[in-house]
């Protein structure tokens, strides 16, 4: 309502223009005036529905370019049923220790996205969606199915690696999500609510989201593209249809879509991806200290705007016995050249310094 609201002086506005207009070429030139500002409304119009209609076309290329490769994971998991002692062993008899039940091991079924990214099958998903999984079936667009093989998951930063074995394997290019700016065109592909192929288009919101709690390493994309429950580990996609971000997570009250969709840019992603797929693990850079942010209060005193506060240093650690930490308190203002403004932020910069 309150758009409708908004909308409605505007065009109260444009009309009353048009019509003046209307009236003043009448009267110097009653034979044509009405026919004039009619033609030029019209090729207006026209150039409107053109540019929409180049739009369109674009989005159906890319949503032609990326589905094929963005994949349905169904991930199956064993629970082992509870041990439980028979409350009526004692009561009909016995040792008096009691006989002890074991309930039926139960399995559970997680649906999610995966995207490939090498025509030998190697997959790239989140951590989350194929998470104690004793078996994981991976279906693609064209609904064929495979099982595929772990090759190796990382909990804290929400990435994981499979592999299938399977011919004429569509494929997406990573893209580099440094050169992303906040507003670009971008669309998210996957399986919500295992619907697959479930293309959506918005832009890139913010980028170097961290310190939210979802993981130990954040670096996240945001984007108002609609992301729901079974896109984690699906693609974000640039207009050329590259592969700029794995969609991870939402941050809803609903537990629905409310426009903030969050992904793991790209070069991240390939980076752990790589490792996971030929290491089966992450190997990470440690500086070896504590650090917490420059608070307001603290700034104003020291006239610093930026910079986090070292409060600890770990025995042994690569920073123990560095003359830096051994004055009390110290702050860290960059590193590289860049200012550092969270924990989040330099810790996610050591690990890239030492495995990129």
């Amino acid at each position: 309502m309150t758009m409708n609201r908004s909308l409605l002086p505007i065009t109260g506005v444009a009309l009353f223009g048009v019509l003046v207009g209307a009236c003043v070429q009448r009267a110097s030139d009653p034979q044509g005036g009405l026919n004039k500002a009619a033609q030029a409304q019209s090729g207006t119009n026209i150039r409107n529905v053109s540019d929409l209609a180049s739009l369109s076309a674009t989005y159906a290329e890319i949503s032609r370019k990326v589905t094929p490769a963005v994949v349905n994971i169904q991930s199956t998991t064993i629970i082992p049923g509870r041990v439980l002692r028979d409350p009526f062993s004692d009561f009909f008899g016995g040792d008096g220790g009691g006989r002890v039940l074991r309930e039926r091991d139960r399995k559970s079924q997680s649906l999610g996205s995966g995207v490939i990214i090498d025509a030998t099958g190697l997959i790239v998903t989140n951590n989350h969606v194929i998470r104690n999984a004793s078996q994981v079936i991976v279906t693609l667009s064209d609904k064929r199915r495979f099982p595929a093989k772990i090759l190796g998951a990382d909990a804290d930063s929400d990435v994981a690696m499979l592999k299938i074995e399977a011919p004429n394997l569509p494929t997406l290019k990573w893209a580099d999500s440094e050169k992303l700016n906040v507003g670009d065109i971008v669309l998210a592909v996957g399986s919500p609510f295992n619907l697959s192929s479930t293309v959506t288009q918005g832009i890139i919101s913010a980028k170097g989201r961290h310190d939210l709690g979802i993981s130990a390493y954040e670096d996240f994309l945001q984007t108002d593209a609609a992301i729901n429950p079974g896109n984690s580990g699906g693609a974000l996609v640039d207009i050329n249809g590259n592969l700029v971000g794995i969609n991870t997570a939402i941050l809803s009250e609903s537990g629905g879509n409310q426009g903030i969709g969050l992904a793991i840019p790209s070069n991240l992603a390939k980076q752990l991806g790589t490792q996971l797929a030929r290491n089966g693990k992450v190997e990470r850079g440690w500086l070896g200290v504590v650090v917490q942010p420059l608070t307001g209060d603290i700034s104003d005193q020291i006239n610093l705007k930026s910079g986090v506060i070292v409060t600890g240093v770990y025995e042994n650690g690569p920073a123990a016995g560095l003359p830096w930490t051994q004055n009390g308190t110290d702050i860290l203002l960059s590193l590289n050249g860049v200012d550092l403004d969270s924990p989040g932020q330099l810790r996610n910069m050591i690990y890239r310094i030492v495995c990129s």
